[in-house]
């Protein structure tokens, strides 16, 4: 009969490696919240969902699964054994978490970051520059990455109005720097 540990370690690591050949950079609700909350300050990673993201879900059930094989391999009793698929599946699972949160709030999360300078989108919310008294306002972009339609928070030097075509010309801790694109 299949023990908890080897099918955690079959499941967890068939996904894991899924994932990692895949190429798939994104979580389930996954999207950026620096977006809506006019900022990223304070937003890396600290939430309680970011925590139980499906990436470290299936990091946690790889390798806790890993270490409970390995643990009965080595011959640990039960909660001998118990104790280090937890303590393993919970470091590498809240590791995981952490890292992302972080690679998420510089915006270095995906095989494109670095190369959406250059890429054309449309504006789906208006960014508001900074102005005496008025603190900047970050918009939304929408823009085609790896395939898939993608919205980006956004700020611009630039007037915009909502489905105005722009140009990105950098992107700086996951903010993309716009201008107005006349298509030319």
């Amino acid at each position: 009969m299949l023990d908890i540990y080897l099918i955690c370690l079959i499941v967890g690591g068939g996904l894991l490696a899924l994932s990692l050949l895949g190429g798939h950079d994104t979580d389930l609700g996954g999207h950026a919240p620096e977006a809506e909350h006019g900022g990223g300050a304070g937003h890396g990673g600290g939430s309680l969902a970011a925590w139980f993201s499906l990436r470290s879900l299936v990091s946690f059930a790889a390798f806790f699964g890993l270490a409970g094989v390995v643990g009965g391999l080595m011959g640990l009793g039960g909660a001998a054994r118990l104790v280090m698929a937890l303590v393993t599946g919970l470091a590498v699972g809240g590791f995981t978490a952490f890292a992302f949160g972080v690679v998420r709030a510089r915006g270095e999360v995906g095989a494109q970051a670095g190369r959406l300078a250059g890429r054309t989108g449309q504006v789906v919310v208006p960014p508001a520059p900074a102005r005496p008294g008025h603190p900047e306002r970050l918009g939304k972009v929408a823009l085609t990455v790896g395939g898939q339609l993608e919205q980006r928070p956004a700020r611009s030097a630039d007037d915009l109005r909502p489905g105005d075509p722009v140009l990105v010309i950098a992107e700086e801790r996951g903010v993309l720097e716009v201008k107005f694109w006349d298509g030319a």
